[in-house]
């Protein structure tokens, strides 16, 4: 599988900007043989407690299921419904095929006061991989991943995850996949928001080895790369961890 790996500066609480910016960087984007394009946490309003910018609207939903038949690839985005912030793929047809609701939600950033956290994980397939999302601060709580590592060879973890902690950021992505012994695959987002933080991506392609494999750092736009799935098999046959 060709999965595309999309951050892109975000104009805080302005969708029409950001939906305008996301088509440009695609058209300008050389997407030919890719399979699954990913962008970061709240995908349109950059990540926000203001609730009347974070909540997908039917415009919105439209917006990636174009997208999804006009260049036949699977799409994963984020945003908010029913006040929980979730991680929404949709299949070629752009139709939803999973949604996941953030159960650890970020209480320095009150998180917890404006939003509702999600009850259970939730894995997927996906071009031969089983895939299990996550959002942003849920990668800070091993367990999560440890209890689904059995029956997941890819884990997603789109972000809104600020610079001044971007160590955590690589080093929690690279933690999970050798521990798990599966691919990991995070997408952060570019940009300032209202109180100052900055983002600068550094979206990131890690294997079952956790070996890097694609690092986008502040590049606009989308950066793309070739994941096998035989290749997680291969090591946990090779290398055993009981699970």
């Amino acid at each position: 599988m060709r999965a595309g790996l999309f951050q892109y500066k975000i104009k805080w609480e302005d969708k029409k900007h950001n939906r305008a910016k996301i088509l440009k960087l695609i058209e300008s984007s050389d997407i030919r043989g890719v399979d699954w394009i990913i962008f970061p946490e709240m995908s349109l309003s950059g990540f926000t407690n203001n609730i009347k910018y974070s909540t997908l609207n039917e415009d919105d939903l439209n917006f990636f299921s174009l997208i999804a038949k006009r260049y036949n690839v699977n799409i994963s985005f984020g945003g908010v419904e029913e006040r929980q912030n979730k991680i929404i793929t949709l299949n070629r047809n752009g139709e939803r095929i999973s949604e996941y609701s953030k159960i650890n939600l970020f209480v320095s950033a009150k998180e917890d006061k404006f939003y509702k956290k999600g009850k259970k994980t939730i894995t997927f397939d996906l071009e031969g991989f089983k895939v299990t999302p996550f959002i942003c601060f849920d990668i800070r709580f091993p367990v999560l991943f440890w209890k689904t590592s059995a029956n997941t060879s890819l884990y997603v973890v789109i972000a809104a995850w600020p610079y001044k902690r971007i160590n955590h950021w690589t080093s929690l992505l690279q933690a999970r996949a050798i521990e798990n012994q599966a691919y990991v695959i995070g997408v952060n987002s570019i940009g300032e928001d209202e109180d100052g933080n900055e983002y600068k991506g550094y979206s990131l392609c890690y294997s079952p080895s956790g070996d890097l494999l694609l690092d986008c750092q502040s590049r606009e736009g989308m950066g793309a790369v070739d994941i096998v799935s035989d290749v997680v098999a291969d090591l946990r046959t090779r290398f055993k961890i009981p699970r």
